[in-house]
């Protein structure tokens, strides 16, 4: 029978950290410690090992903590589009600090589109503190008409399919989708414009390789300034934005 080696205690503590750090997008030190049960400093020096082998970030928001793609390829669930948030952030946070609007990074998930990223926390025009983890409809958000106008007729099938079981469209709604596809589609973006005073506004684009929509890129504004000349000024800048994010996931996809 052969004799059992000893474990490495501290490459045990890093797994154990890294399996609690996958339970939710971002943690301080502080929770971290209450978490995994050990001393702070201990936490500490793990996170900082993590960080300097590339597997944690804590660039942004300052003090927490989270995995990076390169812990992530590691597991089975891993995707394509799980690259898209860590290629987009640095570039968002950019782009707000330039523009001072708030931006968004909106990922499929079943038949709606979920906020995965957000820079409303540095935006001093952000019209609330964050919208992650926000479910948007398809047909009722800007960026839910961008990914419908933009995917494949099969997917886009598929996705009214489910919304409509789901109850989420009704059939004088499923009649009107020929022509708001068209509309997105011929103007480039989703618009979700303020229904009455104090409402916030949408547009949205698509960031995507032909059909094939990874996620959605979108900026929102107080609603009475959502007009043609806000969108003129900003949409470039959003496409602009979008196709560097493909462009870099792209590029890191080749690689694999």
């Amino acid at each position: 029978m052969a004799k059992r080696v000893k474990p490495i205690r501290s490459v045990a503590r890093a797994l154990r950290l890294m399996h609690a750090m996958s339970e939710s997008r971002e943690y301080s030190l502080g929770e971290l410690h209450r978490r995994v049960d050990l001393p702070k400093p201990t936490v500490f020096r793990l996170l900082a090992t993590l960080r300097d082998a590339g597997y944690v970030s804590a660039d942004y928001p300052p003090g927490a903590y989270r995995l990076t793609a390169k812990v992530r390829e590691l597991a089975s669930g891993y995707t394509d589009r799980s690259l898209v948030v860590e290629i987009a952030a640095p570039k968002l946070r950019a782009v707000t600090k330039t523009i001072k609007w708030p931006l968004a990074i909106g990922i499929l998930e079943g038949h709606e589109v979920v906020v995965r990223y957000s820079t409303m926390p540095e935006s001093p025009l952000a019209v609330q503190a964050t919208t992650l983890g926000h479910r948007h409809g398809l047909l009722t958000s800007a960026v839910g008409q961008t990914y419908l106008a933009f995917c494949s007729a099969a997917e886009r099938d598929v996705l009214l399919r489910l919304s409509q079981n789901a109850g989420h469209i009704g059939r004088k709604a499923i009649a009107d989708i020929p022509e708001l596809v068209r509309t997105v589609r011929k103007r480039g973006y989703g618009l979700r414009t303020a229904k009455k005073r104090g409402e916030s506004a949408t547009i949205a684009v698509p960031i995507r390789d032909g059909e094939r929509v990874w996620a959605t890129l979108s900026m929102t504004t107080f609603g009475a300034l959502m007009n043609a000349r806000t969108i003129g000024q900003y949409e470039p800048v959003l496409v602009q934005t979008a196709e560097k994010i493909a462009d870099e996931l792209k590029a890191r996809l080749d690689e694999r």
